[in-house]
């Protein structure tokens, strides 16, 4: 049996810790709440953004876009967003696992994998990666970026079709649905069909008379596409990230309570232990001076 210094020393140093974890829980639910409500609101952005370029997509300059009908190459881009700090419960590991899932359907198809990270945690796990080509890495960003934050991104995407190197590009990041359901999704930005962007709506009525020209309006509204949806997924990735901090914190925080209580349980018993044996000693002490 531990002695009570040891078993005071432990009760302490887990109390300590559970203070802490305490906080960043707290912590975890006021950045979620907050980043819950600017995930709701990009998500209202990115799909009037999308709905501006289904109606484009019928133009006569969508159909000779790139962006609609891209090179045809043996590459994918992945835009992909991971964390900067761990503890967050399975949080990066869940996007791992759906990003090599997906590359691994890639290279049986003869594909090959281009990443931009979003994240330290994900800029040092892909750089690691065999058969994986970083184009980028960027950490640090807040929670609801501007959207001027993703400009090297898009000159990425742009260059890229321009110079025949991917034929598609893809997002993965964790959809924020509730509280305690984070989903892991794959997205695809590129390339852009227009009879899928178009199902399900009914012919517009009226035509458009589109100033200064097809071009420049079609360009503009890609552009709007692309910042909506990074920024749609970087938030909802911010809010899944803290909403698994906060749930790794609580159940931390309870672990935590449940070995304080054991211990105390057990320091209690070895106090107990020590008086019944003095009290033994003593009483046999007595007896035998008598």
């Amino acid at each position: 049996m531990a002695s009570t210094q040891l078993l005071k020393r432990r009760v302490r140093s887990i109390s300590n810790t559970k203070q802490i974890t305490k906080a960043m829980e707290l912590v975890a639910a006021a950045r979620m709440r907050r980043v819950m409500e600017a995930a709701q609101k990009s998500r209202v952005y990115a799909d009037a953004a999308t709905a501006i370029l289904h109606r484009l997509s019928r133009t006569p300059e969508a159909a000779q876009h790139p962006y609609f009908s891209p090179p045809d190459t043996k590459a994918r881009l992945y835009v992909i967003f991971n964390s900067d700090r761990g503890l967050a419960g399975a949080y990066n590991a869940n996007v791992f696992n759906t990003a090599a899932r997906t590359f691994a359907e890639d290279n049986r198809a003869g594909l090959n994998p281009l990443v931009v990270a979003f994240g330290r945690k994900g800029a040092r796990h892909f750089a690691r990666g065999s058969n994986i080509e970083l184009l980028g890495a960027y950490d640090n960003i807040e929670d609801d970026p501007d959207i001027n934050v993703f400009a090297p991104v898009l000159e990425t995407i742009s260059g890229g079709i321009e110079q025949a190197r991917f034929s598609a590009v893809n997002l993965i990041f964790t959809e924020s649905i509730s509280t305690m359901v984070q989903q892991v999704r794959v997205v695809q930005l590129l390339p852009i069909v227009a009879d899928a962007a178009a199902e399900g709506e009914k012919t517009d009525e009226f035509a458009y008379e589109l100033e200064p020209d097809g071009k420049a309006v079609l360009d503009s509204a890609l552009r709007l596409y692309f910042e909506s949806a990074l920024r749609r997924a970087r938030v909802e990735a911010a809010a899944s990230e803290h909403a698994m901090r906060m749930i790794s914190m609580g159940n931390a925080n309870r672990n935590a309570a449940d070995l304080i209580d054991i211990l105390t349980l057990e320091l209690n018993a070895t106090r107990q232990a020590t008086i019944t044996q003095e009290v033994a000693e003593i009483i046999g002490g007595a007896e035998a001076i008598t």
